[in-house]
């Protein structure tokens, strides 16, 4: 059966369990309700700070840079990689900048009570992107339908009731409230965002900083009643039996990595006008375009699995979730339809964060409810921003990566005066840690570990996003050309970082593996070594894509191209350690945790799409059962990913009982799981796992990687049989596939989605090898 709903028994008493709408723009966690219906709203453009934030002092000098990195090497080469992290520090500045909550919206019946609601039910139906509650009070019923529209850029909240009511609007920010201005009908709220927030990891005197002349967005909420009953001025309405809220919100950001501009009073004039809009057009019209536009994306793809008898679809989603627990574990074999409902859940939560135009997901996707989050809410670029976007092609969403391509325009952008600065070289440098001003410095005001500040990695993994989107028949011309324009930048930052070593191959000097450490021959631990082998794995792929790109639009004559020629042949091979696994430094080091989350030297497996020999792929499946299976939510879903290239499907088996773990259970800041609204878990809550799951899922359906497309090549026999239509395959090739419950596949056709993959192509089915020419429409493969 299909699954598309979560629906609960009672309100969200808490974040973790509310539930998120979006059109990419705008977002809302939905509490549910119904005497008191809470939404917490997010726009996706209100970020404290401005690109004037990397300039705060104090700034590195060029000349303290330099000092830094000699003093670093020379301690590297002298085997003191301790003290090659203290000086690495000092390159530092201070921090990137924080995704905003922007406002509460709270729907308040008079008199009511909550505890005297009865036969209460929320959802929320990814299909149509629609949350709804309902429930009887005081002898009659409550309903409350909530959903966002993409077209028209406005949120509208209904309210129903059976016997008349009086109702409170009511709107409240965390940020600073500019002014408000209220009639009978309407609410517009004017807002300001902090021109620094510091990250709750680093404690200072004055966290949130609104400093006088200090650019910084600005913004306005505008909330519209519409109601059969009497509004009065201040949000209240009296005698109603239909109150209908329609909210919009502006602000004053430009673009990533530009300078706010305008007023507060003019976005509320946009708000405004976004408001206008959509009543003039009439809100069922309005409601048709947003469902017919959600479903165009949304609809695209679908996992069927077997799912809860009609006897079991009493149990609500966090039940379904607890139910999963079995001698002290999770057997998904109980409930696979929960791992299709998990599947389509990321597809709608990337669709609802990230849309052509706008911002790219954030480490929550937008939604955020604190003033300083964890982690600032802002992009991680060492893995969990890349990670957000890694289903974006093989299930049919394409167009949501859109975002991230900007981001890495922004960055190279401004990473260009980071690289001459702390470099001393050319091209665009971006680091770990990033927002939407495309901040590329390594942050920490020197205090930091420099096993996560200092990697200057960043723009090569983030440039692998362009290869992949020619990979899949997506990138046109105007696109390739901008991708080579941004590979070229990066690419010359790469070769002037590189060193050629006394053996003749090339690496880099300084290196960091990322968040991980290593045991020091003192006995103590450092980060800084030489030549990490994830700076060897993604410049070998950086350098590859930009040969053949420049190759393909005829750049040949380009004298950047002869030199990453030279370093791409000189580079070494990925290395293996004496026990058969990837080595994650040179030189025999080993980690002080065995069983670090990150996998950073697995990257050419996966997302890479390197060539896996034998040896390989026994180094790489050694390396993951070295780390073991325990760990935080979205390196539980990379680790899905991982098994699934190897194809491993029991080893697939073994991670899904992690991922769906109730975490209403304490297990520590390393043991992932599911909150009750199906957010994954770091903890605490970060979506890079739930949008990685979905990848990984994908991985174990379909793989076209190398010279065929692999048909159900990881699939975990504890799911059973199901079928799956909409995935695409490289070069851009959409597959729809029915398995059995021996994971035998039993149909399958394809079609070529893109005029660059017509032609002949070959599959593999188990032992099955066929041939076919695609076209536009589709081909029977196997069963039809």
């Amino acid at each position: 059966m299909t699954e598309h709903v979560l629906w609960y028994r009672r309100p969200a008493e808490t974040w973790n369990e509310a539930l998120p709408l979006g059109n990419g723009a705008l977002g809302a966690m939905c509490f549910g309700g119904v005497t008191d219906a809470l939404l917490r709203l997010n726009d996706e453009t209100m970020w404290s700070g401005s690109p004037a934030s990397e300039l705060v002092a104090p700034v590195v000098t060029a000349e303290e840079a330099r000092d830094a990195l000699g003093a670093a090497r020379d301690a590297v080469a002298d085997g003191r990689e301790e003290d090659a992290d203290r000086h690495v520090r000092r390159l530092q500045h201070r921090h990137a900048q924080s995704f905003l909550p922007l406002a509460d919206l709270r729907v308040r019946i008079d008199g009511a009570n909550a505890a005297d609601v009865a036969d209460y039910r929320r959802e929320l139906d990814l299909r149509t992107a629609t949350h709804s509650a309902e429930g009887a009070w005081a002898g009659g019923g409550l309903r409350h339908r909530t959903w966002i529209s993409a077209p028209h850029g406005v949120l509208v909240h209904e309210l129903e009731s059976d016997e008349p009511i009086d109702v409170r609007v009511e709107l409240e920010t965390q940020l600073r409230e500019l002014g408000r201005v209220e009639n009978d009908t309407a609410t517009t709220l004017l807002i300001q965002a902090p021109s620094d927030v510091t990250p709750p990891h680093d404690e200072v005197v004055e966290p949130v900083v609104y400093e006088e002349g200090a650019a910084s967005v600005r913004g306005a909420l505008h909330a519209r009643i519409l109601t059969d009953g009497t509004p009065v001025r201040g949000g209240r309405v009296l005698r109603a039996t239909r109150v209908t809220v329609v909210l919009a919100s502006a602000t004053t950001f430009t673009a990533m990595g530009r300078m706010p501009a305008g007023t507060e009073r003019a976005a509320s004039r946009r708000a405004a006008g976004l408001v206008d809009a959509a009543i003039a057009a009439g809100l069922e019209d309005v409601r048709t375009a947003q469902v017919r536009d959600h479903a165009a994306l949304y609809d695209r793809a679908e996992l069927a699995l077997a799912g809860a008898t009609d006897a079991d679809l009493d149990r609500d989603t966090a039940e379904r979730l607890r139910d999963l627990a079995a001698d002290g574990g999770v057997d998904v074999r109980r409930d696979p339809g929960m791992a299709a409902l998990l599947f389509h859940y990321g597809r709608y939560l990337l669709i609802c964060s990230s849309r052509p135009g706008g911002l790219p997901a954030t480490l929550q996707g937008i939604w955020n409810q604190d003033l300083r989050p964890d982690w600032s809410s802002n992009y991680t670029t060492n893995i969990n921003v890349e990670m957000n976007y890694w289903a974006a092609h093989t299930t049919n969403l394409s167009e949501t990566e859109e975002p991230l391509l900007s981001l890495i325009e922004a960055l190279a952008d401004s990473g260009a005066e980071t690289a001459r600065r702390l470099y001393d070289a050319p091209g665009w440098v971006a680091h770990h840690n990033t927002d939407a001003w495309g901040y590329t410095q390594p942050v920490g005001d020197g205090a930091h570990d420099a096993a996560w500040a200092f990697w200057p990695m960043a723009g090569l993994w983030l440039c692998r996003h362009l290869a992949e989107r020619d990979a899949f028949g997506v990138a046109d011309g105007a696109e390739r050309r901008r991708a080579l324009r941004l590979l070229r930048g990066a690419t010359a930052f790469a070769l002037a970082w590189a060193m050629r070593a006394e053996s003749g191959e090339w690496g880099t000097a300084l290196s960091t593996s990322p968040e991980n450490v290593f045991r020091t021959a003192g006995g103590g631990s450092a980060a800084v070594s030489e030549s990490a082998t994830l700076d060897l794995v993604l410049l070998r792929a950086h350098l590859d894509e930009f040969l053949r790109l420049a190759d393909l639009l005829g750049h040949d004559d380009d004298p950047l191209v002869a030199e990453a020629a030279e370093a791409r042949a000189q580079l070494p091979e990925i290395p293996l350690d004496d026990d058969g696994s990837i080595a994650e430094w040179p030189g025999d080091r080993t980690a002080v945790d065995p069983h670090h989350r990150h996998l950073s030297p697995l990257v050419f497996a996966y997302p890479g799409t390197d060539p896996l020999t034998p040896e390989l792929a026994a180094a790489a499946s050694r390396f993951l059962d070295l780390r073991e299976d325990e760990s935080t939510g979205w390196s539980l879903a990379w680790k899905i990913a991982l098994r699934a290239r190897l194809s491993e499907s029991e080893r697939v088996a073994d991670l899904l009982s992690l991922v769906f773990r109730d975490m209403s259970v304490d297990r520590g800041d390393q043991s992932g799981g599911l909150y009750d609204n199906m957010l994954a878990a770091h903890p605490p809550f970060q979506i890079d796992g739930n949008l990685g799951y979905t990848a990984g899922i994908a991985e174990c359906l379909v793989h076209s990687h190398g010279d065929s497309i692999v048909l159900l090549p990881a699939w975990p026999g504890v799911l059973g049989a199901g079928s799956v239509r909409g995935l695409v395959a490289r070069p851009g090739i959409e597959l729809d596939l029915a398995w059995d419950d021996a994971g035998t596949v039993t149909s399958a056709r394809a079609r070529a989605r893109v005029a660059s993959a017509h032609g002949a192509h070959a599959f593999r089915a188990g032992d099955r090898e066929i041939d076919a020419t695609l076209g536009d429409a589709w081909s029977a493969l196997i069963g039809e």
